[in-house]
């Protein structure tokens, strides 16, 4: 009999070592048919935001979109055909595509793309790392071991720009390196310091006093070589310096900046903010 078993099994076994097996993914009880679609499901439930699931679009009779939260439609894992693209057109509702993609930069990239598809046209996102990116800084952080001591980071920032493209960029690369340098330029050769340990400032230095785990800590340093921040000068409050100086000087066609800052190498902060919503178009700085 075990013979009999052995030999009705090798067929199926021989399809799943070819790769001939499905995997299943269950939320909440109820079998789901993939991961992303596992985790944007729990990660709704989770932060109690109302959803439907499958829903109808428009008038086609085929067409259903995976979730519908605040009236966007969420499509996961999934490429519509051209009949289902105009279909979705026609329905005139906002949309978002979420996907896993193969293709990763690295052992960090989870490998999951999101793309809106609103009333305003696409949204598109470019990328720049760039050398002259680059920068130096010292910094303080009383209440930790070892950063309570003075010390430094030679330090690097990557920028992406989102927004409407704008006959066809989103922004010029000239344009945005010469804005992304020039921030990184005033915070170069700086050092960065909360501001509530200034006890004393005038146009030329700024005094600063504090309590260290190792004991107290005071110094009067140059005005212009110092940089003030509204919190400890980590590496996240760095990142949002950074953004701040950045974002400022982007046009109105830009919807969000990202930064990701560096602390010497292979730590940072990535921090993402939407600035301008006005409609694309309206304005853009020239080449």
């Amino acid at each position: 009999m075990g013979q009999d078993l052995l030999a009705a099994l090798t067929p199926r076994l021989r399809e799943l070592d070819k790769g001939g097996y499905a995997r299943a993914y269950r939320s909440k009880g109820s079998f789901v048919r993939t991961g992303t679609y596992q985790l944007l499901k729990q990660l709704l439930d989770e932060l109690k935001i109302p959803y439907d699931e499958d829903v109808p679009v428009g008038t086609s009779r085929t067409l259903r979109a995976d979730f519908s939260v605040n009236g966007t439609l969420v499509f996961v894992d999934r490429e519509l055909s051209p009949t289902e693209q105009k279909a979705l057109a026609a329905s005139k509702k906002d949309s978002l595509f979420l996907n896993r993609d193969s293709l990763r930069s690295d052992g960090s990239d989870h490998g999951i793309r999101v793309l809106g598809l609103d009333k305003k046209g696409d949204l598109q996102t470019i990328f720049l790392d760039d050398p002259s990116f680059n920068f130096d800084y010292a910094h303080i952080l009383p209440k930790t071991q070892k950063c309570s001591v003075m010390h430094g980071h030679t330090s690097s920032a990557l920028v992406e720009v989102i927004g409407h493209p704008v006959e066809g960029m989103v922004v010029d690369f000239g344009v945005a390196k010469r804005i992304v340098r020039e921030a990184i330029g005033g915070l170069d050769h700086k050092l960065f310091i909360n501001e509530r340990y200034v006890t004393k400032m005038d146009p030329k230095s700024v005094t600063l006093a504090f309590e260290t785990i190792h004991g107290p800590f005071a110094i009067r340093a140059p005005r212009g070589t110092t940089v003030l921040l509204e919190g400890e000068a980590t590496v996240e409050n760095l990142a949002r310096e950074v953004l701040k100086r950045v974002a400022d000087k982007m046009p109105e066609n830009v919807t969000a900046v990202g930064v990701y800052v560096y602390e010497g190498l292979n730590k940072g902060s990535h921090l993402l903010a939407q600035i301008h919503s006005n409609e694309a178009g309206k304005r853009r700085r020239k080449r």
